[in-house]
């Protein structure tokens, strides 16, 4: 996604950023999440939550609610790739770039900055940041396509 400035005209309701960039990373197949094009909230398909909210599975289908597609790998794995730019320590560089070739890579990543407590802390806020700015872009694209609807 690419940097975008979106007009007043298009603004969504604010947003739960955190509650978002939970849906974009919760890749574990079990629920969907919506954003509320009416309230600015996350919305997740599981029963209860809907029941409590008074919202129908069915309702999900309308133009109210946009389905939030999570991150890919591929640009979690991006987000590696640009943090392993960064370290300044070359033996820690050399074992990062190996440990994400091939299978396992976010495991054998994790694994890897596990002994550099320093780096792996730099890691949480650098993904943390890279997720932020996901998250604003990927609201910026829902502003930019209901906008094209009109």
């Amino acid at each position: 996604m690419s940097k975008r400035i979106v007009p007043d005209t298009m603004k969504l309701p604010k947003v739960n950023k955190d509650q978002l960039i939970w849906a974009l990373e919760d890749i574990n197949g079990l629920d969907e999440y919506y954003l509320d094009l009416e309230t600015g909230e996350i919305v997740s398909n599981f029963e209860d939550l809907l029941a409590e909210l008074g919202i129908e599975e069915e309702d999900l289908e309308s133009e109210r609610y946009w389905y939030i597609t999570p991150i890919s790998s591929q640009e979690g794995y991006n987000f590696m790739v640009e943090f392993i730019e960064t370290v300044e320590d070359e033996e820690l560089k050399r074992r990062l770039t190996i440990a994400i070739n091939g299978r396992g890579a976010f495991r054998m990543f994790k694994a890897t900055l596990s002994e550099y407590p320093e780096e792996r802390e730099r890691w949480f806020k650098f993904h943390d940041t890279k997720m932020e700015e996901y998250a604003d872009e990927w609201l910026e694209d829902v502003a930019l396509t209901l906008k094209s609807r009109e």
